[in-house]
């Protein structure tokens, strides 16, 4: 009977002890969203919450986990998550990202990229771009993935998922950085990025160049055997090598911010060829500028917050070395081809977005959102 008369005592110990988690669930999530950490994920509603309470199955890496994992681009990150796996097609070795087992080859439509929260994806394919030869990472603040659809926030582009990928501003880069690496198949790369104030602007530069041979693997057959067996290329090396830059200037002021970027891959190999056959000659180039201007108040009044942007993109493939489909000498029912199949695709394409949005956060337990856009999409030289 004395157990007994204890249990009122244990179960209002009980029930502190849940209220003081509760209570210290709450503080740390406020303090998440005030400062942001890898609990916190902004592209699951639109707005920055607790991951533990976004509506999706999300992932958040930041920069010091890519620091502790070692990872040098994007697709060994992407490895990483759960529920998603790095495949590669014959073309240009162009990585694909299957979330949940979803697959697209040779192109990867249904998984949106956003960097900074806009779109990336190209209008020819809908993927990120053919001529991706990787990312590098040392001017990523956080990468944020959500896994299954989320084409109910972001539209067709979401079937299988969404990846954003956030750069450093001031904040992340106190003073200046350097670095380089040097590795195997003639693979280089150097960085330099830089983050101050000015005044009352809040300044970051990032600047990272590089370049490799690629790992040359040989491929023991092609598809022109199927055609000439003894004008195939194979066993020989997929083409791998290119050159690359990536170059940032962000500029923030009160509640305005500036993003401007560059991106150049070049001397680009064709990877085990554009038609699976071995293409020793063709060489591509790959230019991306980027901008885009927003502004963002929170506590616009009492319960209200607004905020716009507006974003531009250029998107450019062309060619240094018109590709070899097939080798010299291959034969289809139409005829020999004694130069081989030669092709010389290239493509222009420019993104203009503009969107707005307002949040009421009066309610007890909810917020809401309200937005609105206009994309002015164009290809316009294919």
């Amino acid at each position: 009977m004395q157990a007994l008369s204890n249990l009122p005592i244990l179960g209002l110990l009980v029930l502190a002890s849940i209220g003081t988690a509760f209570a210290q669930t709450a503080e740390e999530d406020d303090l998440a969203l005030a400062y942001g950490d890898k609990s916190t994920i902004s592209i699951a509603t639109g707005s920055k919450q607790p991951i533990t309470k976004a509506p999706s199955t999300a992932t958040v890496i930041t920069a010091e986990d890519i620091k502790a994992m070692g990872a040098t681009d994007l697709d060994q990150v992407m490895e990483t998550v759960p529920g998603v796996h790095v495949s590669r097609t014959a073309n240009f070795y162009f990585s694909t990202y299957e979330i949940r087992g979803i697959v697209g080859n040779p192109t990867n439509p249904q998984v949106l990229m956003l960097q900074n929260g806009i779109p990336m994806n190209t209008l020819y394919r809908g993927d990120k771009g053919q001529l991706w030869a990787g990312l590098p990472l040392e001017n990523i603040a956080r990468i944020e993935v959500i896994r299954g659809p989320g084409s109910a926030l972001y539209g067709a582009d979401a079937f299988a998922g969404v990846i954003n990928i956030i750069t450093k501003t001031a904040a992340d880069t106190k003073g200046t950085e350097f670095g380089a690496r040097d590795g195997s198949f003639n693979t280089r790369n150097a960085w330099v990025q830089h983050g101050d104030q000015w005044g009352a602007v809040d300044v970051a530069a990032s600047l990272n160049v590089g370049g490799t041979d690629g790992s040359k693997g040989i491929i023991t057959q092609d598809a022109a055997r199927l055609h000439c067996a003894s004008c195939s290329l194979a066993p020989g090396p997929v083409a791998t090598g290119y050159n690359s830059m990536d170059g940032s200037i962000d500029l923030g002021y009160d509640k305005w911010l500036l993003r401007t970027g560059y991106i150049l891959r070049d001397n680009m190999g064709m990877g085990a060829g554009v038609s699976s056959a071995l293409d020793p000659v063709g060489k591509n180039r790959n230019e991306r500028i980027s901008s885009d201007l927003s502004w963002n108040d929170p506590n616009l009044s009492p319960n209200w917050g607004a905020g716009f942007n507006i974003s531009y993109l250029h998107y450019a493939e062309t060619l240094d070395q018109n590709y070899q489909l097939f080798p010299p000498g291959t034969i289809f029912p139409t005829g020999t081809f004694p130069n081989g199949v030669i092709g010389d695709p290239a493509r222009d394409e420019r993104q203009m977005r503009l969107s707005a949005f307002t949040t009421y956060s009066g309610f007890r337990s909810h917020s809401l959102r309200l937005g609105l856009g206009h994309d002015d999409l164009n290809m316009y030289a294919t």
